[in-house]
């Protein structure tokens, strides 16, 4: 237990995230938010949204639960960022 009361369980896969997260490219972020989570980042100047914008969009999701650490490794796989052993 921790100072405050229960301490939050650490989510094994952000380490993880963060490596395929790093093997992307923009095109594969764009492509990430439409085909998975069928949204995208706001830019406020109605540019497209710069790289860091989509890493913090994804992120935000994926705390929220919109989109999974699955469904991110499965992309990457299946977009041939990562292979499948990348974690091996």
């Amino acid at each position: 237990m921790g100072l405050f009361g229960k301490t939050k369980p650490k989510d094994k896969n952000v380490e993880k995230l963060s490596a395929i997260f790093d093997k992307f490219e923009y095109p594969h972020l764009e492509k990430l938010c439409v085909d998975v989570m069928k949204k995208s980042p706001k830019s406020p100047d109605g540019e497209h949204p710069e790289r860091i914008q989509y890493l913090e969009f994804i992120w935000g999701q994926y705390k929220k639960g919109t989109v999974t650490f699955q469904q991110i490794e499965d992309f990457a796989i299946n977009q041939q960022i990562i292979s499948k052993d990348f974690f091996d």
